[in-house]
């Protein structure tokens, strides 16, 4: 007879070691000494600012936009796997065990995510909040787990458009309980949103009673859940088990219509392509453009500013480096009748257009915020740098069985 509790630690021990083994080749590179370096420096600029706010600074509509949101995100991990639709579903009744730690393992590491969260903004909320940070940090937990057995409770219902209302009413119920907390508000108000939250509990009670579990739902989730993970592992070492999908973005095809056809920009069309509809490419360049464009508008040194300007393009051309061996086990890129010369070099090519592109913004912002003959010294530079680390980390390395 199935052990539900055996099967969940050996689940939970597989999950760990894999993770773990990730876990090395990313805090083994030598990225995270200057990430250490950006942090703590970050950290003295953000205890400046914050002392130089206003008291009316809105905190408590802030806190509830960032503390709302990450009470009602995330979901229950359950570990589950393709071959447990088939293999579990007959046993769903005698799971309890397995969801039960399943509930407990979530609950805890989203109440820690939820404690650096509250570490971070604790300069602000010292500052600007009447309520303890103990007694602010049990009560945002004690959200996040409404909000984890709400979540839960969804799986038992398919159509989709459900799912969609109930993270909106959740993240605006949680967002209102954060706003109301920190401001001070009248306590009809709690009661209104604690009377809504009630309803919506007994309702997804009384609809998932009787019901079974939708295990593509719960796989998907938890495919969702574990790529996020692995998505960034990939940035450091290959990750198998990383499956991406293409999304086209046919507001950015514009762009690509600047590209010429022709055989001398085959594989540039293949790059540019990858980077605009594939994984998380444009999105990490333009999360790290904007941390390095708010961190220049916040800096008050000018060699500061510069260092930082370098920094980031060195940050931005290291992460996309996974992007020209994407397609090195692709057939139809060794069916091309092109020289390989042709791969490497589109690669190289398109990295000294995003970086320089990405250094031309920085200075712009350094222009509007403090004008200064420096920046046309450090914007050459950075061109320089740009091209130089281009063709550091745009040049796809060789590998076995690669087809470069």
């Amino acid at each position: 007879m199935m052990d539900a509790g055996k099967l969940w630690q050996e689940r939970f021990r597989a999950e760990g070691r894999r993770r773990l083994r990730y876990l090395r080749y990313m805090f083994n590179d030598h990225l995270l000494v200057g990430l250490f370096i950006v942090l703590g420096w970050a950290a003295v600029v953000y205890k400046r600012s914050i002392e130089q706010l206003p008291p009316s600074f809105p905190y408590p509509a802030i806190a509830a936009a960032v503390f709302g949101w990450a009470a009602a995100s995330g979901s229950v991990r359950t570990l589950f796997r393709e071959a447990d639709m088939v293999f579990l579903l007959p046993a769903e009744r005698r799971l309890r065990p397995y969801i039960r730690r399943a509930f407990v393992f979530s609950a805890v590491w989203h109440s820690y995510g939820l404690c650096l969260l509250l570490l971070a903004a604790g300069p602000l909320h010292v500052r600007f909040s009447p309520v303890p940070w103990p007694l602010f940090l049990l009560g945002i937990v004690c959200l996040k787990l409404w909000n984890l057995w709400a979540s839960w409770k969804g799986n038992y219902i398919a159509e989709p458009s459900f799912h969609r209302w109930s993270a909106l009413v959740r993240l605006g119920a949680s967002a209102l309980v954060v706003y109301f907390w920190l401001a001070a508000a009248p306590w009809p108000f709690f009661g209104t949103v604690a009377a809504l939250m009630a309803a919506l509990s007994v309702c997804l009670w009384r609809w998932t009673e009787g019901e079974t579990w939708k295990w593509e739902r719960l796989i998907a989730e938890e495919q969702r859940a574990a790529r996020l993970f692995y998505r960034v592992a990939n940035l450091f070492t290959d990750v198998p088990e990383w499956r991406e999908t293409a999304k086209r973005r046919r507001w950015l095809d514009p762009l690509l219509a600047f590209i010429p056809y022709g055989p001398r920009h085959v594989f540039f069309h293949l790059y540019a392509r990858t980077f605009l509809r594939a994984g998380e490419y444009a999105g990490l360049y333009v999360r790290l453009t904007a941390i390095g464009c708010v961190v220049l508008a916040a800096a008050d040194h000018e060699y500061m500013r510069a260092a930082t300007v370098l920094l980031v393009l060195y940050a931005t051309a290291v992460q996309l480096a996974a992007l020209p061996h994407r397609h090195r086990y692709s057939l139809w890129t060794r069916l091309y009748p092109l020289p390989r010369t042709e791969s490497p070099a589109a690669a190289m090519r398109l990295f000294a257009i995003l970086l320089i592109a990405q250094n031309t913004l920085f200075h712009l912002v350094l222009a509007a915020v403090s004008p200064c003959f420096l920046w046309l010294a450090t914007w050459v530079g950075g061109n320089a740098w740009g091209i130089w680390a281009a063709g550091r980390y745009g040049r796809p390395r060789r590998r076995a069985n690669a087809g470069y």
